[in-house]
């Protein structure tokens, strides 16, 4: 069950993106190239070169968007202006959302309207609509109406495509800048390249079109579909739908479907093909049609002639993809021929003990500092570290492989494990589970029915009884759990932590820094930690849960709510404490918090919406 904001999926899947390419290497001066880092006790953003990690602009924004011609949107004191590469604020805070730059021009949100403005901060279009894109360098797309605004807790909806949360069916007019004359109406448009065109169908017209900023047709409009596939390119498609596998009712539409490939221009990169584009990278193009698929180059040309169970394109650099026949990962180069794995020798992981993990086919073999294998057996594909002794696996069997490389147990002979934790495992013998040590030796034999370790201790099952042990079989109470437990109070690595003071029998709540240091009283009856600069606690008086910035002051733009915790769940509700919806989340809240502080058995529960 999922309890995080669908909101927060998103932001997180955007920061595990741009952080996968952050590591070391040169420093970069461009700013367009450095990386948002947020954190501290106010949970407060700055900038560092995604290069070398170094500081280039301090952790002082409430929200920190990323560089765009040199200036970045960033939102302090709950409005947002934009600051350059010296982290100077060159356009003042005036803006509930905003946008990076384009040609000049960004979209900007006041109250619930949206608007473009130039490098100086004027406005170029007056906020009157609910978007207002930037379209080349002097027209605009726009939409009348309310503006999307973030939601009550500060997640930004404007962080990601431009029309990432936009029903497709909502129309909207091309507008010439300069004059402000409608160039077009009532159009459906999908995202491709801004700076030069958008896919656009007309009214009353379910077929996209290139359509430039003047307000003609680079491409006609034919296409029944078209989307982005980065790098300039996108793929357009006619004669049915791309339909889904395992649908026979759209297969006949997907076998008649025709696919082809756009450039940022409007030049055709690849010839319309039978097949559905799945993906494209350094050449390669990855294609699907009957729940098989196979590899293209830029020519359209079927490589190896057919298509295949399962295919991979190579990485940025790669030269030859990968194709899955019978089970088995071979190669497949430029000229079409099936050629050995790229990825057979490659090491998977490399310890520092100079113990490498290496690809043979689809198995794992298990070399030493030497070169040399440590072990006769080739290995299932599992998830193998550095951490011994390891769980691997060999002819369904599980075993457990140590620091020098061989094996813990020869050959491999438990039915399933748990891994080692606290210098035990759980093994399975037979449908019996006992618990084995880190020398071999089972410290407890075989005898239960079910095992599960949990903060050293273990949850069994034997003869229909369920109880808790230690590794050597004694009885012991359920574990405290100490870490998790600690856990709900912190505010993440260096953001301190929630803390308590007794007031008349009754416990009130503040925050610490990581330093020991004070910076919100314990005098709310609950608190959640910052994030975006702002904490939010309930408030008696209005029976509502507020947001309060770093100066404890209510956020006015901010608005309240009844139940932050269930206001905070996607796809469940926090277990009922009250009949009253406000009190029961402050209850709910703080029986999390006291179980952080060991005072309570079990943390508080959500439920389900589905």
């Amino acid at each position: 069950m999922s309890v995080a904001t669908r909101q927060f999926m998103f932001v997180a899947a955007a920061w595990a993106s741009l952080l996968c390419s952050v590591g070391t290497g040169v420093a970069d001066p461009r700013p367009e190239r450095w990386v948002e880092r947020c954190g501290g006790v106010y949970a407060l953003c700055g900038y560092i070169d995604r290069a070398t990690l170094e500081p280039r602009i301090d952790r002082k924004f409430e929200v920190a968007l990323p560089f765009s011609e040199g200036l970045a949107a960033v939102r302090s004191e709950g409005k947002f202006g934009y600051i350059n590469s010296s982290g100077e604020m060159v356009i003042a805070p005036a803006f509930d959302l905003a946008r990076g730059f384009r040609k000049g021009h960004a979209e900007v949100v006041v109250a619930d309207k949206a608007g473009i403005i130039d490098r100086t901060g004027k406005f170029l279009l007056l906020p009157y609509y609910a978007r207002a894109i930037p379209f080349g360098a002097g027209a605009a797309l726009v939409r009348p109406g309310k503006a999307v605004a973030s939601d009550s807790f500060g997640f930004l909806r404007f962080m990601f495509g431009e029309l990432f949360f936009e029903r497709s069916d909502r129309p909207y007019l091309l507008v010439d800048l300069p004059s402000g004359k409608i160039l077009k109406d009532e159009l459906a448009i999908k995202e491709f390249e801004f700076g030069t065109f958008v896919w656009a169908a007309q009214p009353g017209d379910k077929r996209y079109g290139l359509l430039a900023p003047d307000g003609t047709w680079k491409v006609e409009p034919r296409f029944e579909t078209a989307s982005k596939l980065g790098g300039g390119r996108a793929i357009v498609c006619y004669g049915g739908s791309a339909g889904h596998k395992g649908q026979s009712s759209q297969r006949d539409r997907a076998d008649a479907t025709q696919c082809g490939v756009i450039g940022r221009d409007g030049q055709t990169i690849l010839a319309p093909q039978q097949f559905r584009i799945q993906d494209h990278r350094n050449g390669f193009y990855r294609v699907a049609k009957d729940q098989k698929l196979g590899v293209l180059d830029e020519a359209g040309r079927l490589l190896g002639g057919r298509l295949f169970d399962d295919a991979r394109l190579p990485d940025y650099s790669g030269e030859v993809a990968r194709v899955s026949v019978d089970g088995q990962w071979i190669g497949l180069n430029r000229a079409g021929d099936l050629v050995p794995d790229p990825e057979d020798g490659k090491a998977w992981a490399a310890c520092p003990s100079g113990l490498k993990f290496i690809h043979r086919g689809n198995l794992i073999q298990v070399v030493g500092a030497d070169g040399k294998p440590t072990v006769s057996y080739l290995f299932d594909n599992t998830y193998m570290t550095c951490e011994f002794p390891v769980s691997v696996r060999y002819n369904r069997k599980w075993g457990f492989l140590k620091q020098d490389g061989k094996l813990l147990v020869d050959p491999p002979s438990f039915q399933s494990q748990s891994g080692f934790s606290g210098g035990y495992a759980g093994v399975d013998v037979q449908g019996k589970w006992g618990i084995l040590d880190a020398n071999g030796v089972l410290a407890l034999a075989p005898q239960f029915d079910e095992l599960q370790p949990d903060s050293g201790a273990y949850a069994v099952s034997k003869d229909g009884r369920k109880f808790w042990i230690d590794a050597s079989g004694r009885e012991v109470s359920e574990p405290r759990r100490l870490e998790d437990r600690r856990s709900k109070l912190r505010c993440g690595p260096d953001g301190g932590q929630r803390v308590s003071r007794n007031s008349n029998g009754t416990l009130l709540w503040g925050i610490e820094d990581a330093a020991g240091n004070t910076v919100v009283e314990p005098k709310y009856r609950a608190i959640t930690c910052f994030r975006d600069g702002l904490a939010w606690v309930p408030l008696d008086e209005g029976r509502e849960w507020c947001a309060i910035d770093r100066n404890e002051r209510k956020r006015e733009s901010v608005a309240c709510v009844k139940n932050w915790a269930d206001s905070n769940v996607a796809d469940a509700r926090t277990e009922t404490m009250s009949d009253d919806p406000y009190e029961s989340g402050v209850l709910w809240m703080r029986a999390e918090l006291e179980y952080g502080l060991d005072l309570r058995e079990k943390p508080p529960g959500f439920v389900s919406q589905f």
